[in-house]
């Protein structure tokens, strides 16, 4: 898996290129938020108020 081979360690196998490491925080703060609102959604649905 991608994100496991670059948080590896102390950081020296981490990508060179500083856009390749700020497309990868883009990425997983994109998707952590995503999922967190998807759950806020669902939840908004489940319990009526």
């Amino acid at each position: 898996m991608g994100i496991t081979d670059i948080v590896r360690g102390n950081g020296d196998d981490a990508p060179p290129r500083a856009g390749v490491r700020v497309a990868w925080f883009v990425a997983i703060w994109s998707l952590s938020t995503l999922v967190f609102f998807g759950a806020a959604s669902l939840l908004h649905l489940i319990i009526p108020r």
